[in-house]
């Protein structure tokens, strides 16, 4: 296989990234692109990047778009990330009137975002008062988080409360694991979905909570527009939107107005 990774077929790789995810990467991703597309190649036995880009582009199934799509997302998260949000949403919670609660964790990835919310949820409500609906554009991200089984280094960013009341250890053969209690499980529901062309949610699912946290950074001004456009659309009128802590709604034109930091009202 050639390493070589030449500037027209960077370019066309970082092309398809967009046009498929609506994420811009530039230069400085160049590493990152050879690094986790060459794996796939010596796989294929395909000979350089420009043989991947003809496989890529001739595979009529769609699986191979879907692989490449989880070779370049980047999947960093972890449990009770930014843990603010989650002391916002317990003392939220105390106003809500009307159930079930819905909330949308819009970038899922693994899932340790959506259990989180949900390990807040049902101590703030208990059962059956709330549905989540995570989503994520990696059809492998899905399907690892609908496993729900993390290694158990994952447990340090947990609050004691939490990990005592809702974490199961692994034995045998899942030892060295952990996964969320089962009735927290059975309420988040797991899906595919790409934040550039939905128009609707999986079963019409209309959040008063959204989270769509740490994904805008790597959309363009215009690109973030329409997410957020989209967004607005399937919230009701003061719905809460939630987004990362380095991210900001400012230069956009929206129907959220900012409560406190990274956190939005829909007026």
């Amino acid at each position: 296989m050639n390493d070589l990774l030449t500037e027209p077929e960077f370019r066309k790789l970082t092309d398809l990234v967009f046009q498929y995810t609506g994420i811009r990467m530039g230069d400085k991703k160049r590493p990152l692109i050879t690094g986790r597309l060459a794996r796939r190649l010596r796989m294929l036995a395909l000979p350089t990047y420009g043989a991947y880009l003809n496989y890529l582009l001739n595979d009529e199934s769609g699986e191979e778009r879907e692989i490449f799509i989880d070779l370049v997302t980047t999947h960093v998260t972890h449990f009770f990330r930014e843990p603010e949000h989650f002391v916002f949403l317990s003392e939220y919670l105390k106003t809500v009137k009307q159930y079930p609660l819905r909330i949308w964790s819009a970038a899922v990835s693994t899932g340790e975002e959506a259990y989180s919310i949900g390990m807040v949820l049902q101590d703030r409500l208990g059962s059956s008062k709330w549905k989540i609906l995570g989503t994520d554009i990696s059809a492998e991200s899905v399907a690892r988080a609908r496993t729900a089984l993390y290694p158990i280094s994952g447990v340090d960013q947990i609050p004691n409360f939490y990990k005592k009341n809702y974490l199961l250890k692994g034995r045998d053969s899942m030892d060295g694991y952990f996964t969320v209690d089962k009735e927290i499980r059975s309420s988040v529901q797991l899906e595919v979905l790409n934040l550039m062309n939905f128009s609707r949610l999986p079963n019409n699912f209309v959040p008063e909570i959204v989270f769509l946290r740490n994904v805008m950074i790597y959309f363009d001004a215009f690109e973030k527009q329409g997410v957020i456009d989209r967004i607005a659309k399937v919230m009701p009128a003061g719905g809460i939107l939630m987004i990362g802590h380095s991210e900001s709604l400012n230069g956009l034109k929206s129907t959220f107005k900012l409560l406190k930091t990274a956190i939005y009202q829909k007026e």
